[in-house]
């Protein structure tokens, strides 16, 4: 009877364990702004090409609208974390 050859895994280095798995991206539940600023560049580009028609654009330009003023009110909504100059000690300068 003829042996079956195993294969072994290639051996690593302690301490050299791959990443590969920790890299990928998990996906997030959800809508995320960047969602929405994608739609608006989809419905951009598919009206531009023409692939919308007459009927239907009042329907796509009324949701662009409600995109548009979405985004840009939660841009505007977000606190700014810009407090003008801070001196050596954290503090405002005199």
């Amino acid at each position: 009877m003829p042996k079956s050859k195993k294969t072994e895994a290639p051996k690593q280095e302690p301490g050299t364990q791959e990443t590969a798995t920790a890299e990928v991206a998990q996906p997030t539940e959800g809508l995320q702004l960047t969602d929405l600023r994608v739609m608006m560049q989809i419905l951009d580009v598919v009206t531009a090409r023409g692939a919308i028609r007459a009927d239907e654009m009042s329907a796509v330009g009324t949701l662009y609208g409600k995109l548009k003023a979405f985004v840009d009110q939660t841009t505007q909504a977000a606190p700014s974390t810009d407090q003008g100059p801070v001196d050596s000690e954290g503090g405002q300068p005199d």
